[in-house]
């Protein structure tokens, strides 16, 4: 699922930015295009929740590196695009919402950090109770009626 998610950003990547900002997953040893983007996965955890359900926690920094001499201004637009365009993502045909947004700038570099969580639901295949018998009755005096 980690991968559909990665999948998900790119493609919002792609529809809001367009064919001129390249979009890496992997790492480039050399040949940057610039500008470009990086989806990387930071943490990924669970948690575990009643009958079955796990909540998933998936990390991400999307960095930016630009191309323009005005870095500053260029690495600002691009970080308030992607509050916007990235607060939704298609994964395997649903929707997943990004929370936790926020940015920083290093060396003249955007780390956009998000994260995309969702729960998921094990099989529960356990056999459920099938017949109930309840016993009672009022106690009137000495006599139960």
């Amino acid at each position: 699922m980690l991968n559909n998610i990665i999948d998900g950003i790119s493609v919002k990547l792609d529809k809001s930015f367009g064919d001129s900002y390249t979009i890496y997953s992997e790492d480039v040893e050399q040949g940057i295009n610039e500008p470009c983007f990086f989806i990387v996965p930071i943490n990924s955890s669970k948690a575990l929740y009643p009958n079955g359900r796990e909540l998933k926690k998936n990390s991400f920094d999307v960095y930016y590196l630009p191309r323009s001499k005005d870095k500053n201004f260029e690495i600002n637009e691009v970080a308030e695009m992607l509050l916007e365009e990235l607060e939704y993502i298609n994964v395997d045909e649903d929707l997943v919402r990004g929370t936790n947004m926020n940015f920083e700038v290093v060396d003249n570099v955007l780390h956009f950090f998000v994260d995309y969580n969702y729960f998921t639901m094990k099989s529960n295949n356990t056999e459920k109770m099938s017949d109930v018998e309840l016993f009672g009755g009022l106690k009137r005096g000495d006599k139960l009626e």
